[in-house]
């Protein structure tokens, strides 16, 4: 009975949309391993200057989950059977995003944050 280990469900992969204020989503390679991961301008075309509102609904609507550094004023938004958000300190390096972010969403799943405003830290 050797190799009939039994198989570990894999967590679906998080969906993230990065806001204006983040690089590229080419620049976290981890985090494009374990997500799929777009931006607001780059692969949405929305301005600099949409409204956060206007982003979040967008997120929503494509069952992404937005990252931002604006905690204050998109945990506001949140719905309770839709994305949330997740926060990052704005003194974080491009490296340190993407590091922070792959270890955080690392092995669980997006269904148990949905709803949910989460800083990252």
């Amino acid at each position: 009975m050797r190799g009939n280990k039994p198989k570990q469900k894999k967590s679906p992969k998080f969906r993230l949309v990065l806001d204006s204020a983040f690089a590229k989503p080419e620049t976290f390679e981890k985090l494009k391993k374990k997500a799929v991961v777009k931006h607001i301008r780059h692969d949405f075309n929305l301005s600099r200057q949409a409204e956060d509102e206007q982003i979040y609904n967008l997120a929503v609507k494509n069952g992404m989950f937005v990252v931002t550094m604006d905690f204050k004023d998109f945990r506001k938004l949140v719905r309770r059977n839709a994305p949330g958000i997740f926060a990052l300190h704005s003194g974080l390096s491009n490296e340190e995003i993407d590091t922070v972010l792959s270890n955080f969403i690392s092995g669980k799943n997006p269904q148990d944050y949905y709803g949910k405003a989460i800083k990252v830290k």
